[in-house]
């Protein structure tokens, strides 16, 4: 009987490992699927923590348990994450018309449906445990049913983020990080002698590792989505595939494509609109975009140098595998974060083209605020030129388009003497102290450079009626666009959802009902319970939000934040067992002690935004994460064990966590800066706070 305790424990941390796997894996999946913004990042984790939620309060109550179907779900949990990505992978095609972006209510319900199965069996399995083991009648607290789970945790995120995304691709990771549960469940089968069940599902298991470690399984389940792959990895920034259809090749990463050969008009219009601006061109930087043509064009100038920044080395080495990143004289290939580099160079540069997407990521935002303009202007040489596109519509611009235009024309001017923006295949964004020609054909024929598209179209598509009638839009009185008040995004979402003809408020308001309903019938540690969960996704999410606005986006950084906040849960959850039932005194002390936190992070954000180093970033995290963690077994001891307070409990820490997630990352950082996202986690820690101190118990 002892030894089935110990298979139960390991069967809890097991579930940990797989299950923080298997959401990373699940997250980066959709991100290839869909359009991968905060949107979407939201919508997985919002729709991942409510299911689980969900699958918690079902085994609330069920009091009885039987072991053979404890081994059972132990075993399907541990092969269902193959079926999901392949559900997920091909569902899409099926459900969708292909090349066509979902919009919100159709990413959510089908998010909701591919995740529910193995979220559920989650969310079910936790609290069971524990009914599994009373039931054999064995001693085992909620608390440590919640430390125990979160070592699997801590385990599990430092395994993917560490190790496996560098090194294997999802199948295998799934395969790998299931392992611990289905030991454990055919082990439970052997001991109870159920030998036909354990053929069968060995069976499975077999095939399960057939498919998982077959590479060209993995790489076929793409094919729907990507067509003809001659080149499929998986980096640790995202998926790479190099598509092929009759000559014409095509460069994906995470799902959007990068460039497709012989593209022509982007590459001339993104070059030489602003390098024909310059009398001399020595030096380029190119942020971005140096796939194809685009470094063919700027040869043409006859550059000392040239340093073309990628973040991603897998992209890079792709690219120069089959041949689309040309060698030239003075090329520098520079995998890094193209912000990082412009702020520590000390090298001068005549001009820096951004060729990135349009701003609707926090990582991407960051290339188009009053502080990147700054860092750019430094390194520019005198006279030099910054340039970037957006996308519009020339045929009609919508009021959305206008203030997106707007703000960035504004943030822009405030650190240029003269912006201009021709209205090409993009608006491209022209910023110079000097002189700014329009006549962009001649001037490439004083020079004897020969172009294919503007040489013969230029005049007929960026015609004097179509500059002026963009500058006539452009309202001088918007805001600007800031690190940490990325207005545009605002703007983005707004031009996303006005693009499906959708909105969010419906859905919103009925979340806000069900969460209020949900709130009022709750105990009021499970409020606590729920405010926490709340702070701690939110506080997490403002942590990797400005993480990325002063350091770029470095996965293995993010990865070890995410790594830290379940780190500290334990040793917080590890002290909060060590207390007697019904210790208020603590309790109240854990909410001071998020309080303050929260506003140490207020004060930082409003009156310092000094640029910390890394060590505080992590070691705020799991400060914070700590006194996470110390609520949890206080609160269940304070319900006591003879109330089952384990299902409850995890229910309200998930929903909480759910609902920080799609506030914080979705609606308040976007839409009103991260103040007001501060500002409501504040809110919600005081009231709980408030409950929690004045209660009789």
């Amino acid at each position: 009987m002892a030894d089935r305790r110990k298979l139960i424990i390991w069967a809890i941390i097991g579930t940990g490992i797989s299950s923080i796997a298997v959401q990373l894996v699940t997250i980066r999946e959709y991100l290839s699927q869909f359009h991968g913004n905060e949107i979407t990042i939201s919508l997985v984790l919002f729709c991942w923590l409510l299911i689980t939620g969900l699958g918690s309060l079902a085994a609330r109550p069920v009091k009885c348990s039987s072991l053979i179907l404890y081994a059972l779900i132990l075993v399907l949990m541990g092969l269902w994450p193959l079926i999901q990505l392949i559900l997920i992978r091909n569902f899409r095609e099926i459900l969708f018309i292909h090349g066509i972006s979902p919009d919100f209510y159709q990413i959510l319900f089908y998010t909701m449906v591919t995740l529910a199965p193995y979220c559920l069996m989650l969310g079910f399995i936790l609290p069971h445990s524990l009914t599994v083991l009373h039931n054999s009648h064995h001693e085992f607290t909620s608390g440590e049913l919640y430390l125990t789970d979160s070592i699997g945790d801590t385990c599990g995120g430092i395994l993917f983020s560490f190790a496996l995304v560098y090194w294997v691709k999802p199948f295998k990771t799934v395969a790998i990080t299931s392992t611990l549960m289905i030991i454990v469940g055919l082990i439970l089968l052997v001991s109870d002698r159920r030998y036909f069940l354990l053929i069968l599902t060995s069976v499975c298991v077999i095939l399960f590792c057939l498919f998982a470690f077959d590479s060209s399984f993995e790489t076929s389940t793409l094919s729907k989505q990507y067509g003809d792959i001659v080149r499929y990895v998986e980096s640790p920034y995202g998926r790479i595939v190099v598509s092929r259809e009759g000559p014409q090749h095509t460069f994906w990463e995470s799902g959007n494509p990068l460039y497709s050969s012989a593209n022509t008009i982007g590459s001339e219009e993104k070059i030489h609109y602003p390098l024909i601006q310059l009398e001399r061109v020595k030096s380029v930087l190119l942020v971005s975009g140096g796939l194809g043509e685009s470094l063919g064009e700027v040869e043409k100038y006859y550059p000392n140098r040239i340093d073309y920044v990628e973040l991603d080395p897998y992209l890079t080495e792709a690219a120069q595998e089959f041949g689309f990143i040309k060698n030239l004289p003075g090329l520098s290939i520079k995998n890094t974060d193209g912000r990082s580099h412009i702020k520590t160079t000390d090298r001068r540069y005549d001009a820096i083209i951004v060729d990135l997407p349009d701003p609707d990521t926090f990582q991407i935002n960051r290339f188009y605020t009053s502080e990147f303009f700054s860092l750019s202007k430094r390194i520019l040489s005198e006279g030099g030129v910054l340039s970037f596109g957006l996308e519009y519509s020339s045929d009609y611009i919508s009021d959305v388009e206008k203030k997106k235009l707007s703000i960035m024309f504004n943030t822009a001017k405030s650190y240029f003497q003269n912006v201009m923006i021709l209205p090409g295949g993009e608006a491209y964004f022209l910023c110079r102290d000097g002189e700014i020609s329009t006549d962009i054909p001649s001037r490439l024929r004083t020079k004897s450079i020969v172009t294919d598209y503007i040489d013969g179209f230029y005049y007929g598509n960026v015609t004097k009626e179509r500059i002026l009638k963009i500058q006539d839009i452009l309202d001088q009185e918007e805001y600007q666009n800031t690190d940490f008040e990325p207005r545009i995004m605002n703007v983005m979402f707004q031009e996303w959802f006005l693009k499906h003809g959708t909105s969010p408020k419906i859905f919103i308001l009925i979340l806000a009902g069900f969460v209020l309903v949900y709130v009022v019938l709750m105990r009021k540690e499970e409020y606590l319970l729920f405010s926490t969960g709340l702070a701690n996704m939110g506080v997490e999410m403002l942590v990797i939000f400005s993480f990325q606005v002063i350091y770029g986006y470095i996965y293995l950084k993010i990865g070890a934040i995410i790594t830290v906040c379940l780190l500290g849960l334990l040793p917080g959850a590890a002290m909060g067992s060590l207390y007697e039932e019904g210790n208020k005194r603590m309790l109240v002390f854990s909410e001071v002690a998020l309080l303050g936190l929260i506003l140490i992070f207020f004060v930082w954000n409003s009156f310092l935004r000094s640029e910390l180093h890394q060590i505080y970033f992590l070691g705020y995290c799991f400060t914070f994460s700590f006194f996470c963690g110390l609520q949890f077994p206080l609160a269940a001891k304070m319900i006591g064990e003879r109330q089952s307070p384990a299902a409850g409990c995890l229910a309200a820490d998930l929903a909480g966590a759910a609902v920080g997630t799609l506030v914080v990352g979705t609606l308040l950082i976007p839409l009103w800066g991260i103040q007001s996202a501060i500002i409501f986690l504040i809110m919600i820690k005081i009231s709980s706070s408030m409950i929690i101190l004045f209660s009789k118990t």
